[in-house]
């Protein structure tokens, strides 16, 4: 199958909107759409009930069993939502509570898509609490919504719970239901524990009928990454969910006519603590399809894509990233001739996506890259990914390499995660397509940096049904970021292309992604860094295309002197010499990160490599401004070669 789109005007992904603002909309639509196309499913307890009509024995939701994937219905998963939402509607009235916000804790499973949906279902609302975040910062989430009932994947998640319980923290928290039927826990005197059996046998004497929700009431709540503080709760309705939904379906089945229904298998792997995930599970289920559930063993995840063979797979920039070292990494190790073929197979591909030709029907998808299409099933109709930025290298080889296309959603959980969407057919980089259509997208002035509306560069700007109804009990933190106009302000710089796609360029404050699409803030960073006795001044930065930061080090000599490898050296080369040596920076390296460690820093803000100099910055080179902070925009442009430099001596993304 050839797929050819060449540009036929200059506003291939985008149209201009009449008006001062330089407004754009999707032009896959004639105007933004509000919901589902179908005119009536409204909420997601209306996609998964429709399906469930349509096709009551197809199956739903599979869990890896005994290494293959085992299903419940459509039928019976509609029916264990409705057991279950009977039970949390009956712990509630022997709690006396009125709080209709339900915690799930943990790596999903079957268990955990029927409790949400059963909260779903019965006008209630979902608070993920992400398997990889801190016990504390759980706890903070807990307090803040005043969780009272929270289902567990496991015994182990529960007592991390329990034993964080004192009197000025977890005092809200009164029940636990234990998703995992092969762990138990002893019994709590504050807190009713229980197994999700004895749990459901509740919901069974009290069964009721599904309390279904109104598409305004707030489906989930999501909170956001914070170095900056506490977490944000992001509060998504059903309807703002089903617009970013609908969004997706109407750019792939109705402007692009691809086929999707009952046949499709959508893979699971992300967490549903992610807005990402709620959003492709509910259009898989939109579809009829069925979710496959990754198990969480990561030296399995690709023996489990293969034997799912599924249609849809949504993968995050770093695991493309892993994907892309595996294939190399195990080519690398093929003869010379095998090598050469892949290579040259590479370079045809790629000339290919340059000519706006997208196609998996040559000589070189039968032959070379026929095993990583198998590799990922075999049936694969789409990747997604979004996050994050991709790097060139790994979007070009994935949109070519393993027998689909890929799509690229931009946006954040504010707005459901796909603000744009590039086009399935779509063989350009250095964009992230145009306005989903649902949204509208406008560039605002940025006049600190320079960026103005006029130039068709500034802050991007949101406004449309899928934004979040706000942050949970933080007027002030929502009308900051939501302005008089519905417009959500989204704190990067975007510049418009001559193709109407939308090509993000900046930050407006300096906090930024790495390539997993974890937030840090360098400023933050550092502090910290700064106060360790062997430097006098630090500039740390990053890349959206790497997974890590690298660091500009201004050393405090006489410190750096004593040094047990550079007391070794001293003397014998000059200092320029010894700073250059990978031996000496692995030291600095290694003794910053035991400093940053002690105070306070994650993994993921840590430095792995470094630039040392002697020479300060200062306001007479330009490099900080009069009250000594960085500037950063100078310091990054100063410094280039030597942060190039110091990505290219670590190779891993």
């Amino acid at each position: 199958m050839v797929q050819k789109k060449m540009l036929a005007h200059p506003e291939q992904f985008s149209r201009l909107i009449d008006g001062p603002e330089r407004i754009r909309e999707s032009v896959q639509v004639s105007k933004p759409i509000t919901g589902c196309p179908d005119g009536i499913t409204k909420t997601v307890w209306d996609v998964l009930t429709r399906s469930a009509q349509l096709n009551p024995n197809g199956p739903l939701f599979g869990e890896n069993v005994n290494g293959r994937h085992v299903f419940t219905t459509y039928r019976e998963a509609v029916e264990e939502a409705t057991i279950i939402g009977s039970g949390i509607l009956a712990t509630m009235q022997k709690l006396h509570s009125t709080n209709k916000l339900i915690g799930i804790a943990g790596i999903h499973s079957r268990n955990y898509m029927h409790t949400m949906h059963a909260i779903s279902g019965f006008d209630l609302t979902t608070v993920p609490l992400y398997h990889q975040s801190k016990l504390e910062t759980l706890c903070d989430i807990i307090d803040n919504c005043k969780l009272e009932i929270i289902f567990c994947e496991n015994a182990s998640r529960a007592e991390g719970f329990l034993s964080s319980k004192t009197p000025e923290r977890l005092q809200t928290l009164k029940t636990l239901i234990i998703l995992d039927k092969t762990t138990t826990l002893q019994k709590h005197d504050d807190v009713e524990v229980m197994s999700l059996d004895e749990f459901k046998e509740i919901g069974k004497k009290n069964k009721r009928n599904p309390v279904k929700p109104n598409p305004e009431t707030i489906y989930v709540i999501c909170h956001t990454s914070g170095t900056t503080g506490r977490p944000k709760g992001v509060e998504m309705s059903h309807g703002s969910l089903l617009a970013a939904v609908s969004g997706i379906f109407t750019s792939w089945t109705i402007a692009y006519k691809w086929k999707f229904g009952q046949e499709d298998t959508y893979f699971s792997f992300l967490s549903l603590a992610h807005i990402y995930e709620h959003l492709m599970q509910t259009l898989a289920i939109y579809f009829g399809g069925r979710i496959g559930i990754y198990d969480g063993n990561t030296a399995t995840l690709i023996p489990q894509i293969q034997k799912l063979q599924p249609t849809i797979v949504s993968l995050v920039p770093r695991l493309l990233n892993k994907l892309y070292e595996a294939v190399h990494n195990g080519v690398a190790k093929k003869g010379f001739i095998a090598r050469k073929l892949f290579e040259y197979a590479k370079r045809t591909k790629t000339r290919q996506l340059q000519n706006g030709v997208l196609r998996y029907d040559t000589f070189f998808d039968k032959i070379v890259f026929k095993k990583l299409k198998l590799m990922l099933g075999g049936k694969l109709k789409v990747l997604t990914t979004g996050g994050a930025p991709v790097t060139k290298e790994v979007k070009t080889f994935t949109r070519y390499a393993y027998g689909c296309p890929l799509v690229e959603g931009y946006g954040q959980t504010e707005c459901s995660a796909a603000g744009t969407l590039t086009l399935p057919w779509d063989t350009t980089y250095g964009n992230v397509g145009g306005p989903a259509p649902w949204s509208q997208v406008k560039l605002v002035d940025v006049v600190e940096k320079n960026y103005m509306a006029v130039n068709d560069e500034g802050e991007v700007c949101f406004r449309g049904a899928a934004l979040m109804t706000g942050y949970f009990q933080d007027p002030e933190l929502t009308a900051k970021t939501i302005d008089s106009e519905g417009w959500l302000h989204t704190g990067d710089i975007g510049k418009w292309l001559p193709t109407g796609a939308l090509q993000i360029i900046d930050r407006k404050n300096e906090m930024f992604k790495l390539c997993q699409g974890d937030f840090v803030s360098p400023i933050q960073i550092e502090a910290i860094y700064a106060n360790s006795p062997l430097i006098t001044q630090i500039y740390v930065t990053g890349n959206t295309e790497r997974s890590f930061l690298v660091g500009i080090v201004v050393l405090d000599l006489p410190r750096f002197k004593q040094l047990p490898v550079v007391k070794a050296l001293d003397g014998k080369e000059g200092i320029e010499v010894i700073m250059e040596k990978k031996e000496v920076k692995n030291a600095v390296i290694a003794e910053l990160n035991k400093y940053a460690k002690e105070n306070g820093l994650q993994t993921i803000e840590l430095i792995r490599n470094v630039h040392l100099t002697l020479q300060e910055f200062s306001e007479e080179n330009g490099l900080v401004t009069s009250t000594l902070k960085n500037r950063r925009k100078i310091l990054e442009d100063y410094f280039a070669p030597q942060i190039a430099k110091m990505y290219k001596e670590i190779e891993s993304l």
